[in-house]
């Protein structure tokens, strides 16, 4: 029996070789906690490790067309995991002494010249923002001083009134809902690229 078919089903590999975002779903469920624990052992981080994820699934998405030829997902899995580690450890070292992003503009989706591209990340945005104005009153708060206002967590706790633990774990939770809510509005694989833009 092959390791494909161990780990992960031929057919399931098809479906999303086809489009299927329930059966991506499915995989980047199965697949999710091992890929962030490679990347959080070699950066360290756990923000930086979320991103890994994310962008390892984006390549995984859009590669999908080449699912059905691949023999060993694993360590087909593993080896993008490991390209976009080592790519992404170089970058960091070439932009060591780059003057580096405000937290605020981290935040920023990408801009394009393309009209498409601009009603797209419209929309986005337009989702995202549904997302927001659906989060309990205190997680809200939170997120918006957190991750449009720039403020670090112990700051976003001394002005909520809060433990740092408390603003994580509201921060947590109101990614999680934003997450659902957007797969649910958008498909997996634009959520996964709303989700990286608010890192």
């Amino acid at each position: 029996m092959s390791e494909r078919k161990e780990d992960i089903g031929r057919g399931l590999l098809q479906a999303v070789s086809e489009g299927d975002e329930r059966a991506f779903s499915e995989i980047f469920h199965q697949f999710r906690n091992k890929v962030y624990a490679i990347a959080f052992k070699v950066t360290g981080s756990e923000a930086m490790a979320e991103e890994v994820l994310l962008d390892v699934f984006l390549k995984v998405w859009l590669k999908r067309e080449q699912l059905p030829q691949v023999e060993h997902f694993t360590a087909w899995l593993y080896t993008i995991t490991r390209n976009h580690l080592f790519n992404l450890l170089k970058q960091t070292a070439l932009r060591v002494h780059a003057a580096p992003l405000t937290e605020q503009e981290d935040y920023q989706f990408p801009c394009s010249d393309n009209p498409a591209a601009i009603l797209q990340e419209k929309e986005y945005r337009r989702v995202l923002q549904q997302a927001v104005d659906r989060l309990p009153p205190q997680q809200k708060k939170v997120y918006r001083l957190i991750k449009e206002h720039g403020l670090k967590r112990e700051e976003a706790a001394v002005e909520l009134n809060l433990s740092p633990e408390t603003v994580k774990r509201h921060l947590s939770d109101a990614m999680q809902f934003i997450r659902v809510y957007c797969v649910s509005h958008l498909g997996t694989w634009a959520a996964l690229s709303i989700v990286k833009g608010i890192l």
